[in-house]
């Protein structure tokens, strides 16, 4: 039964696919001879500079060359790339296909929505941090053929379901409770055979729970990521062997003093009964410079990362709001509003104290050598697009200070190493040819990422037309009234 349903999510995708790739001149199909893009500029996100002009050699879904641009080739396919820039994929690592917190709401199908809309914004590569196990398996199943078959779909690595002690609140279809160690021990297990690809810790798992899902992880050869909240500061995660954090929230401040649980409790405690610009105030009253820099130093010595998803908790950008109405379903546009004018109730004095600590917590964290990642977290009713949500974090962490050169860094090169997939995140011979054709330079000017010019995914090519094909096909599978 498994093996039929992917069979069946795999053709959906594969038809979609088939519709924009009718309307792309310069897609290349499998078995075709060499695919070269022709005088294009490859961004160096390490040194933040562009090359010359190349042209860059695609066969069989990876680049076998990278050689000087000259006008003579014998490859069938070519794409002009001159006055072009070409960057590699980026890569969303904290995303959640198959989950909602809304149970009225079913999740959108990842294989006619997500993919084609966030692939239509260069995304290429996604970390699932808590969905329904099975579905999401499925999902990454589907996605894994196509790109074995050189048919775009994107890069998937998953968690399978968050880690979360007893429920204070809300209603979550994407977690394991777990009621014990040995619970959730067994459970750690259960999900490794299943094939995650990572372990997800989410809230209120107490001190003997916790080390129980870390040390089965250590055990089973995963690796374990997830929130703080609000029993377990960094230091004791790391001490467990947790060396990835999500979301740059309250909590973690809470530890930048001694008292750092009791702080992280009384939080948590008030958490949704503090009003309008709540968590904004906490993120101010609670980050303690002197503090946060020494525990930002022995978390950098200790080689932790921290995604910060700090869209997640920012009023919609104008550019998602205009997007919405076109890739959210209709069941989401009311919610997308009242999440509008619930961000817009938050006092702009909160706001502006707010986007000026997480400023400054990102910087101690770059300086304490923190590998800051990059992240969205947004679910359809916060407004967020697929891709585009993205996109919105990256201009967040430059508007917060960090060089464009390294948030670019952190959602290419780096972001596919802590995925690890070794053939990901860069433009060089023997990486995957998952590519973003652009029309200017990046690293001058993020909002040339939006437009993308061209892609590559799995070796095949898809020009402009292509790329708005996809969206328009994704947009009306969103909102094509309930069957």
């Amino acid at each position: 039964m498994v093996h039929r349903l992917t069979r069946r999510l795999t053709m959906r995708l594969m038809l979609l696919i088939a519709a924009f790739c009718a309307a792309s001149p310069a897609s290349a199909a499998p078995g075709d001879n060499e695919l070269v893009i022709q005088g294009i500029r490859i961004v160096d996100t390490r040194t933040a500079t562009a090359s010359p002009p190349r042209d860059i050699y695609i066969r069989d879904g990876s680049i076998t060359r990278i050689t000087p641009a000259r006008s003579a080739t014998r490859a069938r396919t070519r794409i002009d790339g001159r006055g072009k820039f070409v960057i590699a994929g980026l890569w969303d690592l904290h995303v959640h296909l198959e989950s909602t917190p809304n149970p009225q709401l079913k999740p959108l199908d990842p294989m006619t929505w997500y993919a084609p809309i966030a692939m239509s914004y260069g995304v290429m590569g996604l970390r699932d941090l808590g969905s329904r196990m099975e579905p999401i398996l499925k999902v990454r199943a589907s996605f894994d053929a196509m790109r074995r078959q050189h048919q775009p779909a994107p890069i998937l690595k998953v968690a399978g379901s968050s880690f979360m002690g007893p429920v204070r609140w809300g209603s979550f279809d994407h977690v394991f409770v777990a009621k014990s160690p040995d619970d959730a021990t067994e459970e750690v297990r259960k999900h490794v055979a299943a094939g995650v690809d990572i372990i997800k810790v989410h809230d209120f798992l107490d001190s003997a729970i916790y080390h129980a899902i870390t040390a089965e992880a250590a055990r089973q050869g995963r690796t374990v990521t997830g929130h703080l909240r609000p029993y377990t500061g960094p230091v004791e995660a790391m001490s467990a062997g947790q060396r990835d954090f999500e979301h740059l929230q309250p909590e973690l401040f809470s530890y930048c003093a001694a008292n750092g649980q009791a702080r992280a409790e009384k939080l948590y405690e008030g958490w949704y009964q503090g009003g309008p610009g709540y968590f904004e105030r906490s993120m101010v009253a609670l980050y303690d410079e002197a503090g946060c820099k020494a525990l930002f130093g022995a978390m950098g010595a200790g080689g932790a990362t921290v995604t910060p998803t700090i869209t997640s908790r920012m009023a919609p950008s104008a550019r998602a709001l205009a997007a919405a109405p076109r890739y959210l379903p209709t069941a989401q546009h009311e919610r997308c509003r009242q999440y509008a004018e619930s961000m817009k109730a938050v006092p702009a004095a909160d706001s502006d104290a707010y986007r000026a600590t997480v400023a400054k917590a990102l910087s101690a964290l770059r300086d304490a050598k923190v590998n800051l990642l990059t992240g969205s977290d947004g679910p359809p009713e916060n407004c967020a697009v697929p891709g585009l949500i993205l996109l919105d974090e990256l201009d967040a962490l430059v508007a917060a200070g960090l060089p464009r050169a390294e948030v670019l860094d952190a959602a290419t090169r780096r972001a596919a190493a802590k995925a690890g997939v070794a053939d990901s995140g860069r433009v060089a011979v023997g990486m995957a040819a998952d590519l973003v054709l652009l029309s200017g330079n990046p690293l001058k000017d993020f909002a040339v990422l939006a437009e993308p010019d061209g892609l590559v995914v799995a070796g095949r090519a898809i020009d402009r037309a292509g790329v708005e094909a996809m969206r328009r096909a994704a947009g009306t599978a969103a909102t094509a009234p309930p069957q």
